[in-house]
């Protein structure tokens, strides 16, 4: 994957969640028992950003368990790869509402997750200097 042919998204949620995305990749089941029972703005699906800040606001909201603390995870993706998906809907890129910033998510249908975790590379966020 050539870094100029790639978008790196941003994840924000709890450590656990994020150690389990880590070494095991999505899980759709995971998904379900997560999102279950809370609203989601594009339904359930797997959601990230292109910002980092904005993916820190979304990890200090995550439903986990809160005393275990929230991160962010990064995914690097090839741009044909997310652009396939945007074009057959399987993934959706829409502007956040009900928030008191302007930014933009994407949104991941479960549909995806096998092929995310076979393209795409997660890793921990770390800081750009």
């Amino acid at each position: 994957m050539a870094v100029q042919n790639t978008i790196t998204l941003y994840h924000g949620t709890d450590w656990e969640s994020a150690l389990d995305i880590l070494n095991s990749g999505l899980d759709v089941e995971n998904l379900r028992r997560l999102q279950s029972d809370r609203a989601t703005q594009l339904g359930p699906g797997w959601y990230v950003t292109e910002s980092p800040d904005i993916a820190w606001y979304f990890a200090s909201i995550a439903p986990g368990l809160a005393d275990d603390g929230y991160t962010v995870i990064e995914m690097t993706v090839a741009q044909t790869d997310l652009q396939s998906l945007l074009v057959r809907g399987l993934a959706v890129r829409r502007q956040i509402v009900n928030v008191a910033f302007a930014g933009e998510q994407y949104w991941f249908s479960a549909d995806t997750f096998a092929f995310l975790n076979e393209q795409a590379i997660f890793r921990p966020y770390t800081e750009k200097m």
